[in-house]
């Protein structure tokens, strides 16, 4: 038995979904994944560093910035899933190899062995801020989300996280 959904005078059967987003086409959704998997590998570099960081801090400042950074890593690891269950919910495949991250990131990798806590600190305030403004940018394509208010809302709540995360590095420079 096949139902019947009106939505804006169109038929839909829900059988016959292609994907789980109603009234979302598979351009609209492979433009999406691609932001959504650069994204990811850039919060996966991000991820690397802050856990690099935890790993390499010394100093007097060492336990609050080893906790901090501990926090923040942990934090990083649940955007990232959050970021892959997106793509799969909009019915794509999320990139999942080091080598695939690799290739779609356009946040450095930094080696924390011969950084100061400062400068860590500051490196990672630098890639947060980069990946606002990649996230600023997606969100402000309004034709992307005319049929995907859903991914909308969840890149703005990603970019509030990211705003928070970058304001706590913020303050501990200061």
């Amino acid at each position: 038995m096949t139902e019947t959904i009106k939505n804006k005078g169109v038929n839909l059967k829900t059988k016959n979904f292609e994907r789980p987003i109603a009234n979302l086409n598979k351009e609209t959704a492979g433009t999406t994944t691609k932001a959504l998997n650069t994204l990811l590998a850039n919060e996966y570099a991000v991820f690397t560093k802050t856990l690099n960081y935890h790993w390499n801090v010394t100093g007097p400042r060492f336990h609050s910035i080893h906790n901090f950074l501990e926090t923040q890593y942990r934090d990083l690891l649940e955007i990232m899933d959050n970021i892959a269950e997106r793509v799969r919910i909009i019915g794509e495949t999320p990139i999942s190899t080091v080598e695939k991250m690799k290739a779609a990131m356009d946040i450095d990798e930094t080696n924390g062995e011969a950084l100061g806590s400062n400068e860590m600190l500051d490196d990672l305030l630098f890639s947060h801020m980069k990946i606002q403004t990649h996230l600023k940018e997606v969100i402000t394509n309004d034709k992307l989300f005319e049929n995907d208010p859903g991914t909308e809302d969840f890149l703005v709540g990603l970019l509030q996280k990211h705003e928070s995360m970058s304001w706590m590095l913020k303050s501990h420079l200061d």
